[in-house]
C-alpha cells in the first residue's frame, strides 16, 4: 500500500496516522518478524522499521541499545530483506524503511532499491543524508517510484524548509525536538505553531517524531498534525516484556492504549 493511498483513506475516516518505529533484528530476527504481524493487528497504520547501523547519531540510548543488539546477532541488509519477503503478503499497511546513508552506499544504492521494489516497500528515509547532498539517491528513487522522505527540524530555516518539501514524498517528518530520539523535553506550543508554517509550504502530510511517549502526546498532536510517530517507548516495552508469556498480545494492548484506542 502506498503512502498516499494510506492518508487518503485517514482522511476519509477522519484520522490521523499512528506510526511505529522498530529496529529490525531487535530482539531477534524472528521475533522481529512477529512484532511487525502484531503492530498491524493492533491497528499501527505505517510502520517505520530502522535498518542497524553502527553508529546511529539521532538515536536515543534505548533505539541504541537495541540496534547494538541486533548487530551482534549479525543482522544486515540481506538478512532484513530476506526475512522481510517472507513475511510481504501478510503485511497491508505501508511500510518505510528507515536507515543511515552509509549502509545503503555500501551494499550498492540501486541494488537496495531493487529490493524495496521487489519486496514491496512503500518509503525510505535517510537520518543523515540533506537533501542538498541526495541527487543520486533521489534519481535512483525516482526510477523505482519510491517515496523520500524527508526530516524539517525546529531549526530547519524557511528556505531550506521550502526545499526539503520540494524533493519530499509520501509525508515530512517533522522532529520534534532538537537532539536524539526518546527526549522528554516536548513543547507541544512549539511544535503546533512550526506545523502551521510547513503547512504553508506543502500539500503534503507532515507526521511528527522524536519525544512522543504517550497516549495523551499523541493525541495531542494528532489534533494538529497528519500523524505522531512513536519509537523509543515501543521499543522500550519490547526489550522490558519480551520474554514474558503472551508477549505479543501485551504488546498490541500497549499499542492500541498508546494510539488512543
Amino acid at each position: 500500500m502506498r503512502l498516499k493511498d494510506k492518508f487518503k483513506q485517514l482522511a476519509k475516516e477522519n484520522n490521523k496516522a499512528f506510526i511505529a518505529y522498530i529496529p529490525f533484528g531487535f530482539p531477534n530476527v524472528d521475533l522481529s518478524c512477529k512484532i511487525f504481524l502484531a503492530l498491524q493487528e493492533a491497528g499501527v497504520d505505517i510502520i517505520e522499521i530502522g535498518i542497524p547501523f553502527s553508529d546511529p547519531l539521532a538515536d536515543g540510548p534505548i533505539i541504541q541499545r537495541a540496534t547494538s543488539i541486533a548487530l551482534k546477532k549479525g543482522v544486515n541488509q540481506d538478512i532484513f530483506f530476506k526475512s522481510f519477503d517472507k513475511i510481504k503478503k501478510l503485511i497491508k499497511i505501508p511500510v518505510v524503511i528507515m536507515s543511515y546513508y552509509n549502509p545503503i552506499y555500501k551494499y550498492g544504492i540501486n541494488k537496495f532499491f531493487q529490493k524495496m521494489k521487489t519486496i514491496g516497500f512503500s518509503a525510505i528515509t535517510i537520518v543523515d543524508l540533506p537533501v542538498e547532498e541526495g541527487k543520486i539517491y533521489l534519481e535512483e528513487a525516482g526510477k523505482y517510484n519510491m517515496d523520500t522522505i524527508f526530516f524539517i527540524t525546529p531549526v530547519t530555516s524557511s528556505e531550506r524548509a521550502n526545499k526539503i518539501a520540494k524533493y519530499s514524498k509520501g509525508f515530512i517528518y517533522y522532529i520534534s525536538v532538537t537532539g536524539i530520539t526518546g527526549a522528554n523535553d516536548l513543547d507541544l506550543v512549539s511544535v503546533r505553531q512550526h506545523l502551521n508554517n510547513i503547512k504553508k509550504m506543502t500539500t503534503l502530510p507532515v507526521c511528527v517524531g522524536f519525544g512522543i511517549h504517550s497516549r495523551e502526546q499523541v493525541i495531542k498532536i494528532s489534533k494538529f498534525s497528519d500523524g505522531a510517530i512513536v519509537g523509543s517507548e515501543i521499543v522500550k516495552f519490547i526489550d522490558e516484556n519480551y520474554k514474558q508469556k503472551d508477549f505479543l498480545n501485551k504488546l498490541k494492548n500497549h499499542v492500541k492504549y498508546l494510539r488512543g484506542a
